[in-house]
């Protein structure tokens, strides 16, 4: 078995300052490492994540397209969905999905940010009934 020690998601973006600036800005994110074609952020609470230039030749092909806005969602837990709408709306970032809350447990809201991440930012409660049986606890 392969034990991951942590994670963090890395999208090939056409603007590393723009990542930067808006992660910096709206929450809290530190850079870490900063080059000319990869940066890498890390929060407070100890989220990563990483940004690459695209068609760079140190990388294999595979990493080279850049990041078309689809098919990934990244996802940031926060303890009040409602005061983080709150915050976003007053910075008037790009709200793409209104403030929800789902039965399965999740209140989020989405924002997009200026490489076209989706960016759902999740407020974690106790799920329904019908939900509640779909979680696995021991």
């Amino acid at each position: 078995m392969i034990e991951p020690k942590s994670s963090f998601p890395v999208f090939t973006v056409k603007d590393l300052d723009a990542a930067k600036s808006f992660y910096a800005e709206n929450f809290g994110f530190d850079v870490v490492f900063s080059g000319d074609w990869y940066i890498h952020l890390v929060s407070k609470s100890g989220v990563q994540i990483g940004f690459l230039l695209p068609d760079q030749p140190t990388q294999p092909p595979i990493f080279q397209r850049p990041y078309s806005g689809e098919g990934v969602i990244f996802s940031l837990e926060v303890d009040n969905a409602d005061a983080a709408l709150t915050v976003a709306k007053s910075k008037s970032l790009n709200i793409v999905l209104e403030l929800r809350s789902e039965d399965w447990g999740q209140r989020h809201f989405c924002i997009q940010d200026p490489n076209g991440v989706y960016i759902d930012i999740v407020q974690s409660f106790e799920p329904t009934e019908e939900y509640r049986k779909n979680y696995v606890t021991e």
